[in-house]
């Protein structure tokens, strides 16, 4: 596949946008509305989200203003040769990579991950050949600063072949840490993540500090929808809390719009940083995730085949089940946050020890799969039928190739909404 992306773009002028006329999910009235929602997670013997809410340690963070019309909307014709599309409509299959928290500038893991994607895709054989990377947030740490791009992002993927879109994370948007040395006086949440995701002109290089060859991409918000032959991708923003997401009105009922206005003949897809449920220690899974998901999956009666979250540093995926007119509906919910953060997230241990998986939490949550030991990706193929996701891993070695292990393997049908475990 080339590395050759459209230059022309969206060129639209910007919305005006008030981040502050909306209240956020956090507001008494919004909290009301969503608090009738049980939580999947009720009862589990596996703590998969705060018990109490923790205060941010931030303030919610202002959105700059978007690269695009309403609804944010951004065509694989604009990231790929129209060839490149074609020939994904004539296989049959669209192949993506996926993974989140990455650009961690302690330590060589994230170019230890990246070495693992472009090995997964120069080994690809014609027509499974992956068509683009979806970042899954957290892009660059601590605080998203435009000087670490060329490090973190740039230098880090020089040699990956794919193109890469992505979501903000927590970190993308984060406030200069006072605590951490000196506050930059000119820094606007989500500069970094601006200049380099949603740029006005996406022939310019990223980097000139670094060997790598990429340029700039134009996604059109924050919060978009990635529309493609074979899956539409809903990508949510969750704002700068390290635990609890936080979506103003405006961004929940364009989400709706979006889940009503999606083909009903594709993969559904959403993505959100911040998980709606993880066993891990450190974070554990948004309750505001989860309550902002299931109430407008249950108000517009469109349920996702698939959602994915990075936030945490390890890999898990549950299933959630739903029963929706006389039907169960499973929906994935996966958690991929292992990219590169120098630091893997271990899961709470149950009785003493690490949970044997799978495990059923509840009579409609199940953990199908974790790993807290190692860093990894996943890898996507959609088809008209289903969704097989692979997972990817290896321990950490510095200055070693990737002893790269297939550890999880799944199928989604897309018509009768089940999942398989496959070998």
């Amino acid at each position: 596949m080339s590395r050759y992306r459209l230059s022309h773009g969206r060129r639209a002028g910007n919305r005006n946008q008030l981040p502050g006329s909306a209240p956020s999910i956090h507001d008494h009235a919004a909290h009301q509305q969503t608090q009738h929602f049980r939580s999947a997670a009720a009862g589990s013997p596996l703590t998969v989200q705060n018990a109490t809410f923790v205060p941010p340690h931030f303030p919610f963070q202002p959105l700059p203003p978007p690269n695009g019309k309403s609804p944010f909307r951004f065509d694989l014709s604009e990231l790929l040769h129209p060839e490149e599309v074609q020939k994904i409509e004539h296989t049959g299959k669209l192949v993506f990579h996926s993974v989140g928290d990455t650009g961690d500038e302690r330590g060589k893991e994230m170019d230890f991950v990246a070495g693992m994607m472009t090995t997964d895709y120069d080994e690809s054989l014609d027509g499974q050949v992956p068509a683009f990377f979806y970042h899954l947030g957290d892009v660059v740490y601590f605080a998203g600063d435009i000087d670490k791009y060329g490090e973190c992002f740039y230098e880090t993927y020089a040699e990956y072949p794919a193109l890469i879109v992505a979501i903000p994370g927590n970190h993308d948007c984060q406030p200069d840490d006072p605590q951490d040395g000196p506050v930059d006086p000119d820094k606007t949440p989500l500069d970094g993540f601006v200049q380099n995701f949603m740029s006005k002109d996406p022939t310019q290089l990223g980097s000139l500090k670094t060997a790598s060859s990429r340029t700039q991409m134009n996604l059109p918000n924050v919060y978009w929808t990635f529309t493609t032959p074979f899956a539409t991708i809903i990508g949510l923003f969750s704002n700068v809390s390290e635990t609890e997401a936080a979506l103003h009105q405006d961004q929940i009922d364009w989400f709706k719009g979006e889940l009503k206005a999606a083909s009903a003949d594709k993969a559904l897809i959403v993505t959100i940083h911040h998980p709606p449920f993880s066993g891990d220690t450190e974070h554990s899974g948004s309750t505001v995730a989860e309550q902002v998901l299931r109430h407008s999956f249950s108000e517009t009666g469109v349920y996702p085949h698939l959602v994915l979250s990075g936030h945490v540093h390890n890999y898990q995926r549950f299933t959630m089940t739903e029963h929706v007119d006389g039907k169960n509906v499973a929906v994935t919910c996966l958690v991929a946050g292992n990219g590169g953060y120098s630091n893997l997230g271990k899961l709470q241990k149950v009785e003493g020890a690490y949970p044997q998986a799978p495990l059923q939490l509840t009579e409609t949550l199940r953990l199908e799969q974790y790993d807290q030991d190692n860093f990894g990706f996943v890898r996507f193929e959609v088809t008209k039928d289903q969704i097989i996701g692979t997972y990817f891993s290896a321990p950490y070695a510095e200055a070693l190739t990737p002893q790269t292990q297939q550890m999880d393997k799944f199928a989604i049908d897309l018509a009768q909404r089940t999942v398989t475990t496959t070998a």
